[in-house]
Protein backbone atom coordinates (compact mmCIF):
# COMPACT_ATOMS: atom_id res chain seq x y z
CA UNK A 1 0.00 0.00 0.00
CA UNK A 2 1.26 3.59 -0.72
CA UNK A 3 2.39 6.43 2.22
CA UNK A 4 1.73 9.86 2.63
CA UNK A 5 2.74 12.59 4.68
CA UNK A 6 0.48 14.82 6.11
CA UNK A 7 -0.01 17.60 8.53
CA UNK A 8 0.22 21.28 8.64
CA UNK A 9 0.06 23.50 11.60
CA UNK A 10 -1.84 22.72 14.75
CA UNK A 11 -3.78 25.07 17.14
CA UNK A 12 -1.60 24.61 20.06
CA UNK A 13 0.72 21.68 21.12
CA UNK A 14 -1.90 18.87 22.02
CA UNK A 15 -1.93 18.55 18.24
CA UNK A 16 -5.25 18.05 18.46
CA UNK A 17 -6.80 20.71 16.24
CA UNK A 18 -5.43 21.38 12.61
CA UNK A 19 -6.06 25.34 12.15
CA UNK A 20 -3.82 24.81 8.77
CA UNK A 21 -3.12 21.95 6.66
CA UNK A 22 -0.17 21.93 4.29
CA UNK A 23 -0.59 20.24 0.88
CA UNK A 24 -0.22 16.01 1.38
CA UNK A 25 2.99 14.81 -0.24
CA UNK A 26 3.04 11.15 -1.53
CA UNK A 27 1.81 8.48 -2.70
CA UNK A 28 5.63 6.78 -1.63
CA UNK A 29 6.03 3.02 -2.69
CA UNK A 30 8.04 2.44 0.55
CA UNK A 31 8.01 3.48 3.97
CA UNK A 32 11.44 4.69 3.60
CA UNK A 33 10.77 7.24 0.56
CA UNK A 34 8.12 8.58 2.55
CA UNK A 35 10.35 8.43 5.78
CA UNK A 36 13.19 10.93 3.83
CA UNK A 37 10.19 13.12 2.82
CA UNK A 38 8.53 13.21 6.20
CA UNK A 39 12.41 14.26 7.49
CA UNK A 40 12.97 17.05 5.08
CA UNK A 41 9.60 18.60 6.54
CA UNK A 42 10.00 18.05 9.60
CA UNK A 43 13.15 19.84 9.95
CA UNK A 44 12.38 22.62 7.78
CA UNK A 45 9.67 23.46 10.13
CA UNK A 46 11.60 22.50 13.30
CA UNK A 47 11.42 26.00 14.90
CA UNK A 48 7.40 26.32 14.64
CA UNK A 49 6.29 23.98 18.17
CA UNK A 50 2.86 23.58 16.70
CA UNK A 51 3.80 22.22 13.26
CA UNK A 52 4.07 18.13 13.11
CA UNK A 53 4.09 16.19 10.50
CA UNK A 54 3.44 11.86 10.17
CA UNK A 55 3.73 9.46 7.48
CA UNK A 56 0.18 7.49 7.37
CA UNK A 57 -0.57 4.33 4.69
CA UNK A 58 -3.35 3.95 2.32
CA UNK A 59 -6.16 1.84 3.23
CA UNK A 60 -7.04 -0.55 0.30
CA UNK A 61 -10.29 -0.23 1.18
CA UNK A 62 -11.82 3.01 2.69
CA UNK A 63 -14.90 2.95 5.25
CA UNK A 64 -17.87 3.98 4.35
CA UNK A 65 -17.84 8.16 3.56
CA UNK A 66 -14.39 8.13 4.88
CA UNK A 67 -10.89 8.40 3.55
CA UNK A 68 -8.38 6.38 2.04
CA UNK A 69 -5.84 7.31 4.04
CA UNK A 70 -5.78 5.97 7.57
CA UNK A 71 -5.04 8.25 10.09
CA UNK A 72 -4.93 6.36 13.14
CA UNK A 73 -1.55 4.89 12.87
Amino acid sequence: MPFYVIGGMYEDTTFLRLVRPEPTSGPFDTYEEAAEEWSGRSRATIDIATMRFRIVEADATPPAGGSTVDIEG
